[in-house]
This record gives C-alpha cells, sequence and structure tokens, in this order.
C-alpha cells in the first residue's frame, strides 16, 4: 500500500512539473517569436539586386571568397523575413539553410553530375572550405553539426535550397574563365554589415534557446533519474526492512515455540516426577505390608510351634517316651528348632516345616 501511495505521489509530481516545462516551453517560443517580429519591424527593408556576370580582377578572388559564406547566410536570412512569419517554419528553414551552407562548397557549386565532383571526399571538402573561412563560422558551424543534416552534394540539397541558393550565388568566371584556377569560386553580390550583424544574432540567439531546450531537456532527465533512483532506494529499503520484520517475527516466533517447548516438558517432567513419588510411595505401602504379614505369620506359627512343643512334653511326660531327632543337626529332638538348626537343614528358619513335622509327631502318638 505505502509503495503505490508513494508511485502515485511521484507519478503526479511528474506530471505537474512535465506542464510546467510545458508551459515555460511555449511561453519561451511565443516571446521568441515576439522578439523576432519586433526586430523584423525594426530593421529597414533592404532589397537586393543581384548584378551577375560581374569581372572581378584575380587578385580580389580570395578575399571575397572569405566573405561568400557570410553572404549566403545574409540573403537567406531577408528571404527568411519575407516568406516566414512564424517561428517554428523559421527554425525549420533555417536548419535546411545552414545545412546548404553546409553542403555547397566552392568546388561543388557548378557541378551537375550526379554523385558530385569525382575522386573527392566529404573529409577534403570540410578541410577546404574550413581553411577559407573564419574561426567564428568555423565555430559556429561545429556547434550546428549535431543537429543540422549534411548533405554531401549539391544534387542531395532540397530543390527549395538548390534554387535560394541559386539565387544568393553568383560566378565571376563564368564568361571569363581563368585558366589556372581548377574550380570555380563562388562571390557574394554585396556587402551588407547590418545583415551579418543580424544573422549573427538571430544565431546566438537561436543557439541560446536551443542550449536553453537542451539544459531544460537535461534537467528532466536528470530529475528523472533522480525519481528513478529515489525509487530504487526506497524499494530497496522497503524490502531490507521487510526482510528485518519477517527475521524478527520469525525469531520471536522461535523463542515462543522453545518456550512453549520448554514449559510443556517441564510439565511433562512434573508429572512423571509425581508418578513416580506415587508409585514409590504405593510400592513402600505394599512392601510395609508385606512385611507386616510376614511378621504376624512368622509370630503365628511361632506360637503355634511353640504350643505343639508343650503339648509334646506333657503327652510324652505322661507316656514316658523319648522321641527321635527330627533332623541330623541336633542330638536329640527337642534340640532341633528353626531357630538353632543348621543352615543346610530343613527346619532353619522355615517355621512352617517344623511345624508339620511337630503335626504329624503328635498325630503318631495319638494314634498311639
Amino acid at each position: 500500500d505505502l509503495a503505490l501511495l508513494t508511485d502515485e505521489l511521484q507519478t503526479e509530481k511528474r506530471q505537474k512539473k512535465e506542464e510546467s516545462l510545458r508551459r515555460f516551453q511555449d511561453k519561451v517560443r511565443h516571446r521568441v517569436a515576439q522578439r523576432a517580429n519586433i526586430q523584423r519591424q525594426q530593421q529597414p527593408h533592404i532589397n537586393p539586386e543581384v548584378t551577375p556576370h560581374i569581372r572581378i580582377p584575380h587578385h580580389q578572388v580570395w578575399e571575397h571568397q572569405v566573405s561568400a559564406r557570410k553572404g549566403k547566410t545574409s540573403a537567406e536570412t531577408t528571404l527568411q523575413q519575407r516568406s516566414s512569419p512564424e517561428p517554428g517554419e523559421v527554425t525549420r528553414q533555417v536548419r535546411l539553410r545552414l545545412a546548404a551552407c553546409r553542403s555547397i562548397q566552392p568546388e561543388e557549386t557548378m557541378s551537375d553530375l550526379p554523385g558530385g565532383r569525382w575522386n573527392s571526399s566529404s573529409t577534403r571538402r570540410r578541410d577546404s572550405s574550413h581553411m577559407h573561412r573564419p574561426e567564428e563560422d568555423v565555430l559556429e558551424e561545429e556547434e550546428e553539426e549535431k543537429d543540422v543534416p549534411v548533405f554531401i552534394s549539391q544534387h542531395e540539397c532540397p530543390l527549395v535550397l538548390q534554387k535560394m541558393v541559386r539565387q544568393t550565388l553568383w560566378d565571376p568566371d563564368e564568361s571569363h574563365p581563368d585558366p589556372g584556377s581548377k574550380s570555380r569560386v563562388p562571390q557574394v553580390l554585396w556587402p551588407l554589415t547590418d545583415q551579418e550583424k543580424v544573422r549573427k544574432q538571430r544565431q546566438s540567439q537561436f543557439l541560446m534557446h536551443r542550449r536553453q531546450e537542451m539544459n531544460s531537456e537535461r534537467e528532466h532527465v536528470k530529475e528523472n533519474r533522480k525519481l528513478m533512483k529515489h525509487l530504487q532506494r526506497t524499494a530497496r529499503m522497503k524490502t531490507e526492512k521487510e526482510k528485518l520484520r519477517l527475521e524478527e517475527e520469525r525469531r520471536l516466533e522461535r523463542i515462543q515455540q522453545l518456550s512453549e517447548v520448554k514449559l510443556k516438558l517441564e510439565e511433562r517432567e512434573l508429572l512423571i516426577q509425581a508418578r513416580l513419588k506415587l508409585e514409590e510411595e504405593e510400592e513402600e505401602r505394599a512392601v510395609q505390608l508385606q512385611r507386616s504379614k510376614i511378621k504376624e505369620e512368622e509370630k503365628d506359627t511361632r506360637r503355634y510351634v511353640e504350643a505343639l512343643r508343650a503339648q509334646m512334653k506333657e503327652r510324652l511326660s505322661l507316656l514316658k517316651l523319648e522321641p527321635p531327632p527330627l533332623c541330623c543337626c541336633a542330638s536329640s529332638f527337642w534340640d532341633s528348632h528353626p531357630d538353632t538348626c543348621a543352615n543346610n537343614c530343613v527346619f532353619h528358619n522355615n517355621p512352617k516345616a517344623y511345624a508339620k513335622a511337630l503335626h504329624s509327631a503328635v498325630m503318631c502318638l495319638d494314634l498311639q
């Protein structure tokens, strides 16, 4: 239940953050569009006139070639001001134009082959173009390489961009070609320093907004990662606590079971001891009863023996007879007795047998 509640809270927070981020992005886009409209209204409209087939001396070719790329982008910004009032369309056209500026090199502008110029690679084109550019343009294009698509030749560039670039570029050597130069050098039609400044400002604004968006995306990703780590940490802590709780419950259950088993064993031991005591007492009572019975029987037999001996003496004294001894260990009839006979004698500690012998002797006398 707690895990579900925390997940719901985290999802609600995430949705709120995403909504706030969307609102912020919409506000930023609206501000950028407003600023672009204001700058477009404040900027004076300059109508460039294309003047092709103008001959430029050979000693000025490389100087104009350095500023050729600046002229391309400035002319494209003027076309952007006229044709695209919406900010989304502006960004799309800017990206396409930057891609066209990257793709169309001085050696490939007038190439009519479908694969571009032969025996040339993209790395060589980039190296040759970087040698004739200023450091600022090179740095800006290196920053834009991540998002702008690269077109290898003129034929891979879209048709709209080819038309726009053909309007902005011109060839000074078309009517009078230079036999020493292998490639045709594109030149700019006008210097346009103000448009260069505007282009740089817009490019810097575009890069700034792109950095802001990238930073916001990075922050969003970081927040998501933090949230995932937090959720994983909480889930790990919950599992660990649940394991500890289960272990503690098992330990307590084991202790309780052991205590119950000990109590049962103690109760059994007490019951067994009580039973043993009762059995011992009963045995002692039985032994005492047996002993008392034996003693009484011995007393009775002794009395009976004494009575028979007295009766035998009276009769023998009247008859004046002397009977033979009853056992081998006695010298006379009266010496044999259970208490005085030898250990191997029949009458030793056996008054019953002695009483039977006396009784049989009395019966013999009665018969006589």
